[in-house]
């Protein structure tokens, strides 16, 4: 593992370096004057030289010079960085930048990625990443790439940018175990598990990026809803799944598929805020959270309290499920039809994905510990939640009021993060509880700092308008 954590810190030094020297001299007038004077320093100049740089780093791989390959694979990905950097600063932008940079991008990782899958079908390759999801995800991505010779969407989308970076980590991850085992004391990270999760979440991101190209931009916001539509009835199957194989595992899926179905739900939000959407998006939006946040952790809420806890019956368990059922139903429908005026980002109420975030962990806490009072105490979490749902109290809007305050570098390192901790999650169930503990405390840090404590002590006004009637 020291020849590995020396890897990664070199790799840290260039990446820290790289960000000093370019988003430093990008700003300097005289050193745009040299950027733009070198054609090779410009931003489709480096996408050029980045095009054969892939194929040089498998054949340092294929000669077991894996520390050079993953050193050489490491650079050349980090001036990604640096011709976009480059490019906004210097003004230095061009159309054929917007497909040569991607294509430049896949001409690093897909030989890496065919190396590491083709010893099914060619002797010289090894076998460490499933074929048939490479095919999968090299046609989808090369479909995407395709696209931008007819779509005005040329430009790499958040999804794209999302996926390019899950697969460099991905491979770099697999290079590093390849100079050393990455283990700690008996746990080995990199197993076959956790690869096939990660190269199955980079060609679902591979696809979203390509379906967000080609679709007219009405569509985006009923796209995302039928996929958190779709994570819901998911997550109910799952959860019936854990009661019928008395497997706690299915519980947990079942979560974490909510849980992703609330990312589809943030961008459905956004999506239709600024695009647009069809008459009924609102309506589709409101079925969607119904069957994700509403019958999917309500699902969860009775399986996993009648069936593994001691001191809850099944017609308790039933009733609290029903619940927290009726309470998310109101919750949306208040949502549409507010019994108060509200300012513009700002709940009536804990938001349904908070609700089911907090209710779904809190049960599955319950599943993690054997004594019986920790069934009571999920249970009172769920009844507690749902009463937070239909309450008054003021909740800042995460989509609208948090989330476009975070930089949008912070966002997107989040956003991989998350997804390696879900696939770590499914990989390794040593991680599960962790997952669970962590979804427990932020769900449980906004509903008390989520509280807009300003509106609430805010002096009322003479002239404010009074509540609004219940439609």
């Amino acid at each position: 593992m020291q020849t590995n954590w020396l890897v990664v810190a070199i790799v840290l030094g260039i990446l820290a370096l790289e960000r000093l020297i370019i988003t430093t001299t990008t700003k300097i007038p005289a050193c745009i004057k040299w950027y733009r004077k070198l054609p090779f320093l410009h931003p489709n100049g480096i996408s050029l030289m980045r095009i054969p740089m892939g194929i040089v780093a498998i054949l340092f791989a294929a000669n077991d010079h894996w520390i050079t390959a993953t050193l050489w694979f490491a650079f050349w990905m980090i001036t990604d960085l640096s011709d976009g950097t480059i490019a906004r600063n210097c003004n230095l932008q061009t159309e054929t930048g917007k497909w040569l940079d991607p294509l430049s991008d896949k001409c690093m990782y897909f030989p890496a990625l065919f190396y590491l899958s083709c010893k099914p079908i060619l002797p010289f390759g090894l076998d460490i990443i499933p074929l048939p999801w490479v095919i999968a995800f090299i046609v989808i991505d090369t479909l995407g790439q395709a696209s931008r010779l007819f779509v005005k969407k040329k430009a790499a989308n958040s999804f794209g940018k999302a996926k390019t970076a899950l697969v460099t980590i991905l491979l770099s991850a697999i290079s590093l175990d390849q100079i050393e085992t990455i283990a700690f004391g008996d746990f080995v990270l990199i197993n076959d598990n956790l690869v096939f999760f990660l190269i199955v979440s980079a060609t679902i991101l591979a696809f979203l990026s390509f379906y967000c190209k080609v679709i007219p931009d009405i569509w985006y916001a009923n796209s995302f809803t039928l996929a958190n539509f779709l994570c819901g009835i998911a997550a109910i199957a799952f959860a019936y799944a854990g009661y019928r194989k008395d497997n706690i595992n299915y519980y947990i899926y079942c979560y974490v598929l909510v849980f992703v179905g609330q990312f589809f739900d943030l961008f459905d939000g956004r999506m239709a805020r600024k695009y647009g959407s069809t008459p009924h998006g609102a309506i589709f939006d409101d079925i969607a959270d119904g069957t994700s946040f509403g019958v999917g952790i309500a699902s969860l809420i009775f399986f996993s309290l009648a069936f593994h806890e001691e001191w809850i019956s099944p017609l308790l368990a039933a009733i609290i499920a029903l619940v927290y059922a009726g309470c998310l139903f109101y919750r949306l429908y208040r949502f549409l039809h507010p019994t108060r005026v509200m300012p513009p980002g700002v709940f009536q109420g804990l938001p349904a994905p908070a609700g089911a975030n907090l209710a779904g962990t809190s049960v599955l806490l319950a599943t993690l510990f054997e004594h019986p009072a920790v069934g009571l105490f999920s249970a009172s979490m769920v009844v507690i939640t749902s009463l937070l749902m239909i309450s008054n109290i003021p909740y800042l809007h995460f989509g609208q009021s948090l989330w476009p305050n975070t930089p949008r570098a912070i966002k997107m390192i989040l956003f991989i993060m998350m997804i390696i901790f879900i696939c770590v999650t499914f990989a390794h169930k040593i991680y599960r509880p962790a997952f669970v503990w962590w979804c427990f405390s932020i769900s449980l840090l906004y509903t008390f700092y989520g509280i807009d404590w300003q509106l609430i002590f805010k002096p009322k006004a003479k002239d404010d308008p009074p509540p609004a009637d219940s439609e």
